[in-house]
């Protein structure tokens, strides 16, 4: 019984990392790095979302340097299937001037209740989680965040 409830447990899973870089959203243009393996849903959410926030979004094929503008996203995402297709895991990292400014990520264990949550929302959830607009979901407390807490 026991071994059961620990692989049950182990599907469960639901880990998150953001770590938000606002001045994204004083970008005129974010160019994206296109990740072939992900569907082209994912590009065309991101380009959406960018426009939705008056940034011009430039793509670029898989392989560009990220430092090509001075901001740029690169993302990977996984769908899965348990009943239905879902967005199993994402990743999307920010670079400004070649250099990473910021990152979230996203995954989702086959048994839990996040994973019918819609594509485009998920990735909605996840820019603004990266462009400090929302935390999205809840968040363990950051290790810096933990270190300043201890310290004042």
């Amino acid at each position: 019984m026991f071994l059961c409830l620990g692989i049950a447990g182990g599907c469960t899973s639901f880990e998150v990392v953001n770590e938000p870089v606002p001045e994204i959203l004083q970008a005129e243009k974010v160019c994206i790095v296109v990740h072939d393996d992900t569907r082209e849903f994912f590009k065309t959410t991101l380009k959406e979302w960018l426009r939705e926030q008056g940034i011009t979004p430039d793509v670029y094929p898989q392989g560009t340097p990220v430092d090509i503008c001075e901001w740029t996203l690169e993302y990977e995402g996984r769908w899965s299937w348990v009943v239905g297709l879902y967005l199993a895991d994402a990743k999307i990292t920010a670079y400004r001037d070649g250099s990473e400014a910021g990152r979230v990520w996203l995954d989702v264990g086959k048994w839990d209740g996040h994973k019918w949550e819609d594509g485009r929302e998920r990735i909605y959830k996840l820019m603004n989680m990266l462009s400090g607009k929302s935390e999205g979901y809840d968040l363990p407390v950051k290790k810096k965040e933990k270190e300043k807490q201890i310290f004042q």
